[in-house]
């Protein structure tokens, strides 16, 4: 056993300088999963010396520094829209997927997505939002949101979300009106959001994020701290 962990503490070492101690962590769960599946002893990651090495490496190397988020607040959301163009097709669906995002308290991978993904063919619809996912109910005061991917949903049964309007300037209603209006080409199966009307480009995570940046700069509210988890961070605080 002492061999072992000697073995052991040796290995995190090396990888000091490369990860940090969480990671490391992760790596001996992994491993330590892997040799119980095996049928390997495995009592010598109890080794007390494991976590004084670990602590002495936590010491010694700095955690990496977080990055500073700031939360898309509803007085920021307003700030921000205001900076968008009213007839611009990228603007509208941007206005349309901040207020979507804000107000469902929805992170930014459950309504972005890549290009690779659309080459999931029929399955798409299965794990993103597209035109099929969303439905004006009651005289259009209200937005049935269905989300494919959730935490809570392992089989991928579809969890709806019922979205009031506001009838104000934040209104998810009202925006998400004006680009399923511009998109009456697209099938249902395609993206809630795109880039450009014709050319239907992937909203990707990249594009909303520089997008709240430029806004960010552009509304005297700064953009190092604008980024893609600030409309799920709102909801938390």
């Amino acid at each position: 056993m002492l061999e072992k962990a000697t073995l052991l503490i040796e290995w995190l070492c090396s990888l000091s300088e490369c990860i940090n101690v969480k990671t490391m962590k992760l790596y001996l769960v992994g491993t330590k999963c892997y040799q119980l599946d095996l049928g390997i002893d495995s009592t010598a990651f109890s080794d007390p010396q494991l976590e004084r090495t670990l602590q002495g490496i936590k010491r010694d190397y700095n955690e990496p520094a977080r990055r500073t988020r700031t939360a898309l607040t509803r007085p920021h959301l307003l700030n921000l829209l205001n900076h968008l163009r009213i007839h611009d097709y990228n603007d509208t669906v941007m206005r349309a997927a901040s207020r979507l995002a804000v107000v469902g308290f929805l992170q930014t991978g459950e309504f972005t997505y890549r290009a690779l993904d659309l080459q999931m063919g029929p399955a798409f619809p299965n794990w993103f939002l597209t035109k099929s996912s969303i439905r004006l109910i009651q005289h259009d005061e209200h937005i049935a949101l269905i989300l494919p991917p959730s935490k809570t949903d392992l089989f991928r049964q579809g969890i709806t979300l019922i979205i009031a309007g506001s009838h104000d300037e934040a209104c998810p209603v009202g925006a998400m009106k004006q680009p399923l209006a511009m998109d009456t080409h697209s099938a249902e199966t395609a993206p809630l959001f795109c880039v450009g009307t014709r050319e239907q480009l992937p909203f990707t995570r990249q594009h909303v994020v520089e997008m709240l940046e430029e806004l960010g700069t552009t509304a005297g509210l700064g953009q190092a701290t604008w980024n893609g988890p600030s409309s799920r961070r709102r909801a938390a605080t």
